[in-house]
């Protein structure tokens, strides 16, 4: 649906300001859009915003038309980085100029902070493009990304593969979280997702992004049964699959990964075989991933899975705000 033509200007106001009722219909309407655009139940983290804005602990921004809430922006910052959590404007308004708006006010305020030095987005629901990415002149840095999506009806096909004796799998735990951030640490170094999420570029920050993974609604309802360790034959853990719910009956793989020295031998694929038939094994009937659109690698495994691209989008990476 084309945005609707504007006769009066649109109002941005706090999101602080606001009482989370108001927000209602703008995140029922989300809702409605991620689980029809991309087979995902939104509400876990439109509960979260709900209550943290009725805490009033959330910074950002809402779009309003005559007093109507029909666009957001919230943000969050973790040491030296900003984080664009969400943006979505409805449909009625969507357009490149109402986004930015949102978007250039969020990146106005984080401005402000002399220590954050780097902002990062990945928006979902973003319908502008490329060189329209322009909040206040401010252009990012863009990373096209794929949102692939199989059904489990592909796992018949897929015949399991004896990695033993190299490998020992077992179904991932707390117990090897720092091992794991550890292996994501070296995993990405001088890769293109570690340009995207500056988090992989220490065990600190992948340490965070793991428990991200495991702890926060946004990611889904982590599986521990439908996720796994790689273990070399010195108890070394060298890949990882984790999994969540993100529907009743819709899984999502959030991090899967292979230490360099180990790839080719099958661990990659039998571990990601594993986390789809536990999913299956729950009820789910698709399965989702998100993947760097350059990763050509990863992308004709996922494809030997019966993965397919069903949306695109970009990652954003401003690192120039301040010079």
């Amino acid at each position: 649906m084309a945005a609707r033509e504007q006769s009066r200007p649109l109002r941005l106001v706090e999101l602080r300001a606001l009482p989370a009722s108001s927000l209602s219909r703008l995140l029922a309407d989300e809702k409605a859009r991620w689980l029809s655009l991309l087979h995902w139940d939104f509400t876990p983290s439109a509960d979260l915003v709900t209550r943290y804005v009725s805490m009033q602990a959330l910074d950002g921004y809402v779009l309003v038309d005559e007093g109507e809430p029909v666009g957001y922006v919230y943000w969050v910052m973790e040491d030296h980085k900003g984080l664009i959590g969400d943006l979505y404007v409805r449909d009625a308004w969507r357009s490149p100029a109402n986004e930015n708006l949102l978007m250039g006010a969020a990146l106005g305020q984080l401005r402000r902070y002399p220590w954050i030095r780097r902002v990062e987005a990945q928006l979902m629901q973003l319908s502008m493009r490329g060189s329209q990415v322009a909040p206040t002149g401010l252009r990012p840095r863009l990373y096209p990304r794929h949102f692939m999506l199989a059904s489990m009806t592909s796992l018949a096909a897929l015949r399991p593969i004896q990695v033993e004796p190299e490998f020992h799998l077992e179904n991932w735990n707390m117990r090897w979280l720092d091992a794991s951030a550890q292996l994501i640490g070296s995993v990405y170094a001088g890769h293109i997702d570690s340009a995207i999420n500056d988090q992989y570029n220490s065990d600190q920050g992948a340490r965070r992004f793991l428990q991200n993974i495991v702890q926060y609604p946004g990611c889904g309802h982590f599986s521990h049964t439908a996720s796994w360790v790689a273990l070399n034959r010195r108890g070394q853990v060298v890949g990882m699959s984790l999994a969540s719910k993100v529907a009743s009956r819709i899984g999502h793989i959030a991090q899967l990964c292979l230490s360099r020295e180990m790839q080719g031998g099958g661990a990659g694929y039998e571990m990601l075989r594993r986390s789809m038939q536990a999913l299956a094994n729950v009820g789910c009937e698709e399965v989702s991933l998100t993947v760097t659109a350059s990763n050509e690698r990863a992308i004709r495994l996922y494809e030997r899975f019966g993965f397919r691209a069903i949306y695109h989008f970009e990652a954003l990476v401003w690192e120039t705000l301040w010079s």
